[in-house]
């Protein structure tokens, strides 16, 4: 495990990271960071039970990462929420491979972060995904969907 000052560990900070992140991808893993501007940088590890069905597999994942990333924590620059999404790659990669990875990452992270958006993510297609997507950009609401009632339905 990582110093806990270091640790990403609320729902909404995980949820914040995958609106306003900006993705860097490698080959063993997506690296979506934020300059939130906390000292010490948090940083989290997902492992997706759509890529990785098995618990002991997610969390074999995860463990991978962390520990590959364990000594460049001295290297990450503070003011910035990380989160390391793990690629099925990972599992049978060499553990150097997944070092330098991660260093290449951490490397390009102030450079990618500072060039502007090419696009902006898409938001959630739920309505209540849709609000919080709202509230994450700081954007006003969506105005209500008209309702349709039963009576006027399609002929």
């Amino acid at each position: 495990m990582l110093p806990r000052p270091h640790r990403l560990r609320h729902e909404k900070d995980f949820a914040r990271l995958s609106v306003k992140g900006r993705p860097m991808y490698g080959p063993f893993c997506i690296l979506r960071a934020w300059k939130s501007g906390s000292v010490p940088s948090k940083i989290g590890f997902v492992a997706s039970g759509k890529i990785f069905k098995s618990a002991v597999s997610r969390n074999r994942a995860r463990r991978r990462l962390r520990e590959a990333f364990r000594p460049l924590l001295e290297t990450v620059p503070d003011g910035y929420d990380m989160t390391f999404v793990a690629k099925p790659e990972v599992l049978k990669a060499d553990f150097i491979e997944i070092r330098a990875t991660l260093v290449h990452l951490i490397e390009k992270l102030p450079v990618e972060l500072a060039r502007p958006w090419k696009r902006l993510p898409k938001p959630p297609r739920s309505r209540k995904g849709e609000i919080g997507y709202a509230k994450q950009l700081g954007v006003p609401r969506p105005p209500p969907k008209p309702a349709q009632s039963k009576a006027e339905g399609p002929p």
